[in-house]
């Protein structure tokens, strides 16, 4: 019998951050999905880095603040919310980390953001005011009710995992993926063009999406997302 694995699950660690996006929707759906959830501090060295994902199996980039500009190598733009700065630290160089060690790694919301980043591609501070012909993308509804649709690209991995074309998905954010980092694929967007979703091609697991499938505990696809993240950890 394989035992579960064990995914580091990055979180915000100051109080105002976590009372907007909690820890036990993605601890939860862990769970429910076969793994050993493991909530991660933050790291300030390479060598911590390293060690921590030694102990892990995969790791989930999460929900949060925004990135700070000084990480994107840009001046702030107008619209730009709080940063946490040691947070972005830390959650860039696991990305970075993991990646070189080809460890399972699904991204979502900011963790798509940090993904994007981290691999080297940009970022929209503030979607209202870089794009302005954007929809809305931070809703007004419960988290846990669905916004607006995304195409899911065929042949991608996220295809194969879902198995539909076109979902319904919350949205609550405010910055997306601008450019694709090299070595990856778009395969999600909304029909105003926002990139819904980005995955590397030829890795073990390495998957960012926009939307909140932790939330969404009514929807089939959000479980078979986690699934197949935790089945790839099991290899």
């Amino acid at each position: 019998m394989l035992k579960k694995p064990v995914i580091g699950i990055t979180a915000a660690h100051c109080t105002e951050e976590l009372e907007t996006f909690p820890r036990y929707y993605y601890v939860e759906r862990v769970r429910k999905a076969g793994g050993i959830p493991f909530i991660l501090p933050p790291v300030r060295t390479h060598e911590d880095g390293r060690d921590l994902l030694d102990h892990i199996k995969g790791l989930l980039l999460t929900g949060g603040g925004d990135i700070s500009p000084v990480y994107l190598r840009e001046d702030p733009h107008r619209g730009v919310g709080k940063c946490f700065p040691e947070r972005d630290f830390s959650e860039l160089l696991l990305a970075q980390l993991a990646m070189h060690q080809n460890l399972p790694l699904l991204g979502i919301c900011r963790g798509i953001q940090v993904l994007a980043v981290s691999a080297g591609g940009r970022i929209y501070q503030d979607i209202s005011s870089q794009y302005p012909a954007a929809m809305e993308h931070s809703q007004t509804a419960p988290r846990q009710y669905v916004w607006h649709n995304v195409e899911i690209e065929g042949g991608s991995l996220l295809y194969r995992l879902l198995r539909e074309t076109k979902i319904g998905v919350n949205s609550l954010h405010h910055q997306a993926v601008l450019e694709i980092p090299p070595g990856f694929i778009q395969n999600a967007l909304a029909s105003d063009g926002i990139i819904e979703g980005i995955e590397k091609p030829g890795a073990k697991f390495c998957v960012g999406v926009q939307w909140h499938p932790e939330s969404m505990d009514t929807e089939n696809h959000s479980y078979a997302l986690f699934r197949g993240f935790i089945e790839a950890c099991l290899e």
